[in-house]
Protein backbone atom coordinates (compact mmCIF):
# COMPACT_ATOMS: atom_id res chain seq x y z
CA UNK A 1 0.00 0.00 0.00
CA UNK A 2 3.05 2.71 0.63
CA UNK A 3 2.92 4.78 -2.43
CA UNK A 4 6.61 5.45 -3.74
CA UNK A 5 7.57 9.37 -3.05
CA UNK A 6 5.29 10.36 -0.45
CA UNK A 7 7.21 10.33 2.48
CA UNK A 8 8.71 13.85 2.11
CA UNK A 9 10.42 16.19 5.34
CA UNK A 10 7.75 17.48 7.12
CA UNK A 11 7.33 21.66 7.73
CA UNK A 12 8.28 22.30 10.87
CA UNK A 13 6.00 25.41 11.19
CA UNK A 14 2.07 24.75 10.12
CA UNK A 15 1.40 28.06 8.03
CA UNK A 16 -2.25 29.84 8.19
CA UNK A 17 -1.46 31.90 4.77
CA UNK A 18 -3.16 34.74 4.03
CA UNK A 19 -3.51 36.86 0.51
CA UNK A 20 -5.41 38.90 -1.58
CA UNK A 21 -8.20 37.34 -3.78
CA UNK A 22 -11.07 38.16 -5.95
CA UNK A 23 -14.23 38.80 -4.80
CA UNK A 24 -16.34 36.59 -7.23
CA UNK A 25 -18.33 33.86 -4.99
CA UNK A 26 -19.30 30.57 -6.43
CA UNK A 27 -22.24 28.22 -6.36
CA UNK A 28 -20.96 24.31 -5.84
CA UNK A 29 -22.57 23.31 -9.02
CA UNK A 30 -19.83 25.89 -10.80
CA UNK A 31 -16.85 23.82 -9.44
CA UNK A 32 -15.95 20.61 -11.16
CA UNK A 33 -16.73 17.12 -9.22
CA UNK A 34 -13.20 15.39 -8.85
CA UNK A 35 -13.34 11.48 -8.76
CA UNK A 36 -12.51 10.14 -5.56
CA UNK A 37 -9.09 8.84 -4.58
CA UNK A 38 -9.18 5.11 -5.53
CA UNK A 39 -5.95 4.03 -3.79
CA UNK A 40 -7.26 2.17 -0.74
CA UNK A 41 -7.72 -1.43 -0.23
CA UNK A 42 -10.32 -2.94 1.38
CA UNK A 43 -11.26 -7.08 1.33
CA UNK A 44 -14.59 -7.87 0.00
CA UNK A 45 -14.90 -10.34 2.93
CA UNK A 46 -13.77 -8.65 5.88
CA UNK A 47 -15.66 -11.07 8.55
CA UNK A 48 -17.86 -8.98 11.72
CA UNK A 49 -18.41 -6.18 12.07
CA UNK A 50 -16.22 -3.66 14.40
CA UNK A 51 -18.60 -1.90 16.77
CA UNK A 52 -16.01 0.26 18.67
CA UNK A 53 -12.62 1.07 16.76
CA UNK A 54 -9.68 2.83 18.89
CA UNK A 55 -8.31 6.06 16.83
CA UNK A 56 -4.53 6.59 17.57
CA UNK A 57 -3.06 9.79 17.58
CA UNK A 58 -1.81 10.99 13.95
CA UNK A 59 1.77 9.55 13.69
CA UNK A 60 3.55 13.33 12.28
CA UNK A 61 7.11 13.22 12.75
CA UNK A 62 8.65 16.18 13.85
CA UNK A 63 5.58 18.86 13.41
CA UNK A 64 5.14 20.53 16.68
CA UNK A 65 2.39 19.14 18.86
CA UNK A 66 -0.14 22.30 18.80
CA UNK A 67 -0.48 21.90 15.02
CA UNK A 68 -1.20 17.92 15.23
CA UNK A 69 -3.39 18.08 17.77
CA UNK A 70 -5.60 20.39 14.93
CA UNK A 71 -5.28 18.21 12.56
CA UNK A 72 -6.00 14.89 14.84
CA UNK A 73 -9.35 17.02 15.53
CA UNK A 74 -9.94 17.03 11.79
CA UNK A 75 -9.57 13.87 11.02
CA UNK A 76 -11.98 12.60 14.01
CA UNK A 77 -14.48 15.70 13.53
CA UNK A 78 -14.86 13.80 9.67
CA UNK A 79 -14.65 10.30 10.97
CA UNK A 80 -17.55 10.77 13.66
CA UNK A 81 -19.56 12.14 10.83
CA UNK A 82 -19.38 8.84 9.21
CA UNK A 83 -21.29 6.78 11.98
CA UNK A 84 -19.80 4.11 11.05
CA UNK A 85 -18.85 2.53 14.67
CA UNK A 86 -18.37 4.20 17.92
CA UNK A 87 -14.86 5.66 18.51
CA UNK A 88 -12.36 5.89 21.16
CA UNK A 89 -9.68 8.63 20.74
CA UNK A 90 -6.75 7.84 22.09
CA UNK A 91 -4.26 10.42 23.33
CA UNK A 92 -0.52 10.98 23.18
CA UNK A 93 -0.19 11.18 26.68
CA UNK A 94 -2.52 7.84 26.84
CA UNK A 95 -0.30 6.03 24.57
CA UNK A 96 3.31 7.75 26.47
CA UNK A 97 1.35 6.00 29.63
CA UNK A 98 0.72 2.22 28.31
CA UNK A 99 3.98 2.46 25.59
CA UNK A 100 6.41 4.88 26.41
CA UNK A 101 5.77 6.20 22.40
CA UNK A 102 3.22 9.39 21.96
CA UNK A 103 2.58 8.34 18.44
CA UNK A 104 2.81 4.69 15.86
CA UNK A 105 3.14 4.74 12.24
CA UNK A 106 1.29 2.35 10.97
CA UNK A 107 4.18 1.01 9.52
CA UNK A 108 6.35 0.51 13.05
CA UNK A 109 6.84 -2.56 14.43
CA UNK A 110 4.96 -2.51 17.56
CA UNK A 111 5.74 -3.45 21.21
CA UNK A 112 4.31 -7.07 22.07
CA UNK A 113 0.70 -7.15 23.04
CA UNK A 114 0.03 -3.30 21.54
CA UNK A 115 -2.66 -4.60 19.63
CA UNK A 116 -4.17 -6.77 23.08
CA UNK A 117 -3.67 -4.06 25.49
CA UNK A 118 -5.45 -1.70 23.31
CA UNK A 119 -8.17 -4.29 22.66
CA UNK A 120 -8.61 -4.73 27.07
CA UNK A 121 -7.84 -1.12 28.05
CA UNK A 122 -10.71 0.82 25.59
CA UNK A 123 -12.75 -2.42 24.81
CA UNK A 124 -12.19 -2.26 20.96
CA UNK A 125 -12.40 -4.71 18.26
CA UNK A 126 -10.81 -2.12 15.62
CA UNK A 127 -7.96 -0.17 15.69
CA UNK A 128 -7.27 2.66 13.33
CA UNK A 129 -3.77 3.92 12.51
CA UNK A 130 -3.36 7.28 10.08
CA UNK A 131 0.05 8.35 8.97
CA UNK A 132 0.76 12.39 8.17
CA UNK A 133 3.20 11.09 5.17
CA UNK A 134 4.03 14.76 3.11
CA UNK A 135 3.04 18.10 4.06
CA UNK A 136 3.83 21.05 2.85
CA UNK A 137 1.73 24.27 4.50
CA UNK A 138 2.55 26.99 1.67
CA UNK A 139 0.14 27.20 -1.07
CA UNK A 140 -0.69 25.14 -2.88
CA UNK A 141 -0.98 23.07 -0.28
CA UNK A 142 -0.26 19.77 0.14
CA UNK A 143 -1.00 16.78 2.54
CA UNK A 144 -0.28 13.01 2.34
CA UNK A 145 -2.22 10.51 4.62
CA UNK A 146 -1.64 6.79 4.98
CA UNK A 147 -4.33 4.71 7.38
CA UNK A 148 -4.72 1.57 8.20
CA UNK A 149 -7.32 -0.37 10.43
CA UNK A 150 -6.87 -3.47 11.64
CA UNK A 151 -9.07 -6.24 13.90
CA UNK A 152 -7.51 -6.29 17.49
CA UNK A 153 -7.80 -9.37 17.90
CA UNK A 154 -6.01 -10.97 15.15
CA UNK A 155 -3.69 -7.75 13.52
CA UNK A 156 -5.75 -8.54 9.95
CA UNK A 157 -5.98 -5.38 7.72
CA UNK A 158 -9.52 -4.76 7.20
CA UNK A 159 -9.23 -1.58 5.66
CA UNK A 160 -6.17 0.77 4.02
CA UNK A 161 -5.70 3.65 2.17
CA UNK A 162 -2.82 6.00 1.10
CA UNK A 163 -2.91 9.14 -0.94
CA UNK A 164 -1.20 12.33 -1.44
CA UNK A 165 -3.91 15.55 -1.71
CA UNK A 166 -1.81 18.48 -3.77
CA UNK A 167 -4.31 21.60 -3.94
CA UNK A 168 -1.80 22.37 -7.12
CA UNK A 169 -3.78 19.55 -9.02
CA UNK A 170 -7.02 21.15 -10.07
CA UNK A 171 -9.15 18.41 -9.63
CA UNK A 172 -8.06 18.37 -6.13
CA UNK A 173 -8.52 21.83 -5.78
CA UNK A 174 -12.28 21.52 -7.37
CA UNK A 175 -12.93 18.88 -4.54
CA UNK A 176 -11.64 21.33 -1.98
CA UNK A 177 -13.59 24.17 -2.73
CA UNK A 178 -16.84 21.99 -3.65
CA UNK A 179 -16.29 20.06 -0.10
CA UNK A 180 -15.89 23.37 1.66
CA UNK A 181 -19.12 25.30 -0.24
CA UNK A 182 -21.46 22.28 0.72
CA UNK A 183 -20.08 20.27 4.08
CA UNK A 184 -18.81 23.24 5.72
CA UNK A 185 -19.86 24.86 8.85
CA UNK A 186 -18.13 28.07 8.31
CA UNK A 187 -20.39 31.20 6.94
CA UNK A 188 -17.25 32.56 4.50
CA UNK A 189 -17.41 33.11 1.73
CA UNK A 190 -15.64 31.15 -1.25
CA UNK A 191 -14.12 33.36 -3.76
CA UNK A 192 -12.85 32.23 -7.39
CA UNK A 193 -9.41 31.31 -6.32
CA UNK A 194 -10.56 28.95 -3.66
CA UNK A 195 -11.08 31.10 -0.77
CA UNK A 196 -9.89 29.87 2.70
CA UNK A 197 -9.45 26.25 1.95
CA UNK A 198 -6.91 26.49 0.05
CA UNK A 199 -5.20 29.18 2.04
CA UNK A 200 -5.66 27.35 5.24
CA UNK A 201 -4.13 23.69 6.16
CA UNK A 202 -6.27 23.30 9.00
CA UNK A 203 -9.24 23.69 6.51
CA UNK A 204 -7.66 21.42 4.22
CA UNK A 205 -7.24 18.89 6.37
CA UNK A 206 -11.10 18.69 6.91
CA UNK A 207 -11.40 18.29 3.33
CA UNK A 208 -8.23 15.96 3.32
CA UNK A 209 -9.99 13.64 6.15
CA UNK A 210 -13.61 13.25 4.33
CA UNK A 211 -11.97 12.08 1.44
CA UNK A 212 -10.07 9.59 3.20
CA UNK A 213 -12.96 7.99 4.96
CA UNK A 214 -15.02 8.10 1.47
CA UNK A 215 -13.59 4.63 1.14
CA UNK A 216 -14.38 3.00 4.67
CA UNK A 217 -17.48 1.32 4.44
CA UNK A 218 -19.18 -0.26 8.16
CA UNK A 219 -17.07 -2.68 9.33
Amino acid sequence: MRQPGVCLPLAAILAVLTGGCETLKLKPTEVAVAAPPQNYFAPAKTGEQFRRVALLPMHSGNLPDQYVRALDAAFLSELSKRGLFEIVPVSRTQMESLFGERQFASTDPLPADALKQLQERYGVDGILFTDLTHFSPYRPVSMGVRTKLVAANTGQIRWAFDYVFDAGNATVAGAAKRFQMTYSNEQQPLTSDGGSILLSPTRFAKYVANETYASLLHE
